[in-house]
């Protein structure tokens, strides 16, 4: 197959990420991915594996390792999801999108050997998630990596990437999202994401909510594992925008720290700190120029990111911004426009393509009483056209609520023939930012 049918292959596969309403159907299992291992092989035993789960910050402390790997020599990569606005995105090798023909290739093979042995009709159907993750197993074992950071997709127990045996896991900050799926307290939803803990293994959590750091502490006790406590990383300017990223960098910095100590891995404290400071990491607090106007995209997709986004606006203090905003149907958009409307006073309401997102007049309820102006739109495009009618030269404007959105944004502006000007070369938010206060242990 070439790209384009590779492509029309996997988008054949069921999508979960549309499944919403199915919380407990029979797609949440391990079998497929253990078939799937079992017939190729077994390319998983190729390569180190490293497993990331958590509410908040998973994308951006991936980055940050991965980064601090590069930077030390190592062969990395990095399975992640969602994409902003292409599928390669999710499966990077050295720090770049894998190729059209190692995408080709990788889900050839895939046809391959399910024609040859396919999935028994008892393990249920093979989902969009799995043949992804799939793939980037066997390109990160064709490449030579020697080692795999793996984002989970959703949860952790059953999380089709919790089929690999990885000594080494992260847990970013826990708190409540996906909550018809893995439970309605924090709690529950840390006991599914600290699944991943397998024995013996070591665990590096960042800054947790008191109910979630119990639950870790348990599992790694229960599994004679070690953990490992991040710290803020100071003094360093860091490559990705935020308040938030001192946490997420610290995170990625002991991952590394322990990747030395317990595995050996060549890896100098000095070249970590300038595998920090790499950027590039769509969706981020990330900052566009345009017609006079400053546009700052921003992936904040659950109540605790946007609270992340709001302290990190405040600290950069952003005056009196307008903000679009737009949501899946599986969001808790309510309480993300309520924390957003005590930073902004002006909204644009807008839909997003799909059949996921959530309808502009479902926001517009959600968001009542809340901002004192609130104006719709029925796309992206359109609400970029009615900011640029509605706000005066110079303003800022925030995108965010899902990343899907953000990468419609991103489509729009940063093509020069856009009528909004030219993109800015280094975003202007980056660099270091006082210390981050959220939960503690």
């Amino acid at each position: 197959m070439n790209y384009s049918r590779a492509l029309r292959y996997l988008n054949s596969f069921t999508d979960l990420e549309k499944l919403a309403q199915l919380p407990k159907n029979s797609f949440f299992n391990l079998r497929r991915m253990e078939h799937l291992l079992q017939i190729s092989g077994h390319p998983e035993k190729k390569f180190f594996p490293v497993l990331i789960a958590g509410t908040t910050g998973k994308g951006s402390t991936g980055f940050f390792l991965e980064s601090i790997l590069k930077a030390n020599g190592i062969r990395v990569g990095y399975y992640h999801s969602p994409h902003v606005e292409d599928p390669r995105e999710r499966i990077r090798v050295q720090g770049a999108m894998a190729s059209q023909k190692l995408w080709a290739d990788g889900l050839s093979e895939v046809r391959r050997l399910l024609l040859k042995k396919p999935i028994p009709p008892s393990m249920g159907v093979l989902t969009y998630f799995e043949i992804l993750t799939f793939l980037a197993i066997w390109i990160f074992a064709r490449e030579g990596i020697t080692l795999g950071i793996f984002e989970i997709g959703l949860g952790g127990r059953l999380d089709a990437t919790n089929v690999l045996q990885a000594p080494l896991v992260i847990l970013t900050p826990i708190h409540l999202d996906h909550e018809t799926f893995l439970g309605r307290t924090i709690a529950r939803i840390a006991a599914e994401k600290a699944a991943i803990i397998k024995p013996y293994a070591h665990a590096v959590t960042g800054k947790q909510f008191p109910d979630a750091i119990k639950v870790i502490r348990r599992r790694v006790k229960a599994s004679r594992g070690s953990l490992w406590k991040a710290k803020l990383v100071s003094g360093v300017p860091l490559g990705l925008a935020g308040d938030f990223q001192k946490m997420n960098a610290g995170t990625a910095l002991k991952a590394s720290e322990v990747l030395k100590m317990q595995f050996n891995f060549p890896i100098d404290p000095k070249r970590s700190r300038i595998g920090l400071r790499s950027g590039g990491w769509k969706g981020r607090m990330e900052s566009f120029h345009r017609g006079g106007r400053r546009f700052i995209l921003d992936g904040a997709h659950n109540p605790l990111s946007v609270k992340e986004l709001v302290r990190s606006l405040k600290i950069l203090k952003i005056r009196d911004p307008w903000l679009v905003f737009g949501a899946m149907n599986d969001k808790n958009s309510r309480e993300m426009l309520k924390t957003l409307s005590r930073f902004f006073s002006k909204v644009i309401l807008t839909g997003i393509a799909g059949n996921r997102a959530k309808p502009v007049a479902m926001l517009i309820h959600e968001a009542k009483g809340l901002f004192k102006c609130v104006l719709t739109a029925h796309n992206i495009k359109e609400a970029i056209d009615l900011f640029k009618k509605s706000a005066p030269p110079r303003k800022n404007v925030v995108v965010t609520g899902s990343f899907y959105l953000v990468g419609e944004a991103r489509k729009i502006l940063k093509t020069r023939d856009s009528g909004l000007g030219t993109r800015s070369g280094r975003s202007p938010l980056q660099g270091t930012y006082p210390e981050l206060r959220v939960p503690v242990f």
